[in-house]
C-alpha cells in the first residue's frame, strides 16, 4: 500500500535561537517517513515574507528558508519529495487583477504539483484571494489552505462561523481543488462554533454536524488534510462521529502530519490512531487505503 503524507514541512521553525525544537532536515524527514512506512511526501514552503506567513525568526536561523530554496533543495530527492510552491495573494502589484503566471510557470518548471499551504491573514473571498486560487486552478495546481477565525494576531485564510467565506471561494472558483487545513477548519466538525473556536481546539461529543461536512459534501472542490493537532483532534474528539466523518468522506480527505520539529511528540499519532481503527475493524479497509495514500496519487496524478 502506498502511503503518501500530504503534509510536510523543512527547515528550522523555531521563533528564536533559544526556543526547544529540533529543526527538520531533509535527512531526518527521510529517515521518519521510512521508520513510518510512507513512501512520498508533499513539502510545503513556509516562508519569512509577512508576519502572518512564518515566524519570524526563522530566516535568520536557517538560510535555506526562501520558498525558492525549499523548492530547489527537493529536488534532490524525485523519488520522496513532492514539492509544492508558495505565494501570497498581495505579491506582485497587490492587486485582484495580480498575473501569478511567471511564479506558476515557474513552480510548474521545478516540478510542483500545488501551492500551500498558504497562510495570509486575509478573509476567504478577498478579491486578491480569489485572484490567485482561480489561477492555480487553471494550470491543474491542487492549493492547500491555513484555515483561521478573525482573530487579531493568527496566521491563516480568515473566516467566520459556519464558513461563509470559504464557501464563496470554492464556487468562486470551481476549478481549483482547494485542501483544507487548520484550526479553523476542523472547529467546524461541530455546530454552533464560536468565533473564539476558530483559532482552538474544541472537544466533547458532536451533537449536531457542523460546516465541514456541509461543505465536503457540496462542493466538489473541497478536500482535507488530516494534518496536526487540529484534524487529529477533528476525528478523535467524538470516536463514533470521527469514524462515520472518515467513511463519509474517504474519497476527499487526505492522511497528512504536519510536523514542525523533529522530536515532536505528535510523531506518528495520525498514523498509529488510523491504524488502530483499521485493526479493530472500525474503518473499512478501503476507506483506509484511499485516505492513507490513494486519494493524493490521485489528485497528485502519480497514479
Amino acid at each position: 500500500m502506498l502511503i503518501i503524507d500530504m503534509h510536510t514541512h523543512i527547515g528550522d521553525l523555531r521563533m528564536r535561537p533559544d526556543e526547544p525544537g529540533r529543526p527538520v532536515t531533509w535527512e531526518n524527514l527521510l529517515a521518519r517517513m521510512d521508520a513510518e512506512g510512507i513512501a512520498k511526501a508533499a513539502m510545503l514552503p513556509v516562508y519569512n515574507s509577512s508576519p502572518e506567513g512564518a515566524p519570524p525568526g526563522m530566516a535568520l536561523l536557517d538560510d535555506r528558508m526562501s520558498v525558492h530554496d525549499q523548492v530547489i533543495d527537493a529536488g534532490r530527492y524525485p523519488d520522496r519529495i513532492i514539492p509544492f510552491g508558495n505565494m501570497d495573494p498581495r505579491w506582485l502589484d497587490n492587486s485582484p487583477h495580480a498575473d501569478f503566471t511567471p511564479l506558476l510557470d515557474w513552480f510548474i518548471a521545478h516540478g510542483c504539483r500545488g501551492i500551500g499551504e498558504v497562510t495570509a491573514r486575509l478573509p476567504f473571498d478577498d478579491p486578491r484571494v480569489i485572484n490567485m486560487f482561480r489561477q492555480c486552478g487553471e494550470r491543474g495546481l491542487l492549493v492547500t489552505i491555513e484555515s483561521a477565525g478573525m482573530q487579531v494576531g493568527t496566521y491563516g485564510l480568515q473566516d467566520e462561523p459556519g464558513m461563509p467565506l470559504l464557501e464563496r471561494l470554492l464556487r468562486a472558483a470551481p476549478q481549483t481543488l482547494i485542501i483544507a487545513h487548520g484550526p479553523g477548519f476542523w472547529a467546524e466538525m461541530a455546530a454552533n462554533v464560536t468565533p473564539d473556536q476558530k483559532w482552538a481546539y474544541p472537544d466533547g461529543p458532536i451533537e449536531q454536524e457542523g460546516a465541514a461536512w456541509r461543505l465536503l459534501r457540496t462542493c466538489p472542490n473541497l478536500y482535507a488534510d488530516l494534518s496536526a493537532h487540529s484534524g487529529y483532534n477533528g476525528i478523535t474528539r467524538d470516536t463514533q462521529a470521527g469514524i462515520r466523518f472518515l467513511e463519509e468522506f474517504q474519497d476527499k480527505l487526505l492522511f497528512g502530519t504536519d510536523i514542525c520539529f523533529d522530536d515532536s511528540p505528535q510523531r506518528g499519532m495520525h498514523h498509529r490512531y488510523l491504524s488502530s481503527l483499521l485493526e479493530r475493524g472500525a474503518l473499512a479497509e478501503t476507506a483506509y487505503v484511499k485516505i492513507m495514500g490513494a486519494n493524493a496519487a490521485r489528485l497528485l496524478g502519480l497514479e
